[in-house]
């Protein structure tokens, strides 16, 4: 490596001075050698800086594991240092029905650990959620609350097209009365570091999923109102055999008993004994 730059700094050299002087040039090369052995002494340096700093962690992990005291783990050190906000999923968290009734009777929530730049950190902490309703009185406005271990968390890690994060699928034991609802989560990492995060939530209440409307009984001999336009017309009732009338004025026609001609017994109605009055007439 020091063969590659002292040679790209002699070209950069050569080029600049052209026809200079032979001696500043060789002088110039010097200076620019002396710099690189000086950055190399410090690169070694820092290189037994940081093996030490790693063997004293080590043993500090050790002791401390052995006086019982939880240790977070080697390979999650960088990402707490990294860590810097908690966010919550908004396209992925919302109501859920699972029982195919009116209203959503689950929540799910997906929440992630977030350094500066926005790139996802898988770092296992203590998790708390809390559903309110914002549009109800203070002692009431919650709707429910769950707390989950950091071993709880380990498990509910997924990573899909959407991302990655904690995905977690609640019961909601409360009824729901509005659509709007805030989700607060809370993370509490090995170090006792607390990341939190708020995001409006849409949860479906029963009243609002309901596609049935609530009627009142009726005795059958009342007749109802349509109560829309595309419901049908009202059965017709029947009446009791024998109980229809031909003068009567106020009988449904489906409801009518037809006119059957009057013959003498054992005579077939045909028109070989039809008789003057009983030929229709042409009107």
């Amino acid at each position: 490596m020091r063969v590659v730059l002292t040679g790209m700094s002699a070209l950069v050299l050569c080029g600049c001075l052209g026809r200079a002087n032979p001696d500043l040039l060789r002088a110039r090369l010097r200076e620019q050698q002396e710099h690189l052995v000086e950055v190399e002494r410090r690169m070694e340096t820092a290189q037994a800086d940081l093996k030490r700093a790693r063997h004293d962690a080590e043993q500090l992990r050790a002791e401390l594991a052995r006086s019982g005291t939880q240790v977070v783990a080697a390979e999650y050190s960088e990402s707490l240092v990294r860590a810097s906000k908690l966010q919550i999923n908004s396209l992925m968290s919302g109501g859920l029905n699972r029982d195919d009734l009116p209203g959503d009777d689950a929540l799910v929530a997906y929440i992630s650990l977030v350094d500066d730049d926005g790139e996802v950190i898988k770092l296992p902490g203590a998790v708390e959620l809390t559903l309110l309703d914002p549009s109800l009185p203070e002692p009431s406005r919650q709707v429910g609350q769950w707390r989950f271990s950091a071993e709880d968390c380990r498990s509910k890690w997924t990573r899909g097209f959407t991302g990655a994060g904690y995905q977690f699928t609640v019961a909601i034991e409360k009824p729901v009365q509005h659509e709007q609802l805030v989700l607060n989560a809370k993370l509490t990492t090995a170090d006792k570091r607390i990341f939190d995060a708020s995001q409006m939530v849409r949860v479906a209440p029963g009243e609002a999923r309901s596609q049935t409307r609530g009627r009142v009984a009726v005795p059958p001999d009342v007749p109802q109102p349509l109560d829309d336009i595309n419901d049908p017309p009202p059965a017709p009732t029947e009446s009791a055999p024998g109980s229809a009338k031909l003068d009567d004025p106020n009988l449904p026609e489906w409801d009518a008993p037809a006119a059957v001609p009057k013959t003498g017994p054992g005579i077939v109605q045909e028109s070989t004994n039809w008789t003057k009055d009983a030929i229709p007439q042409h009107r």
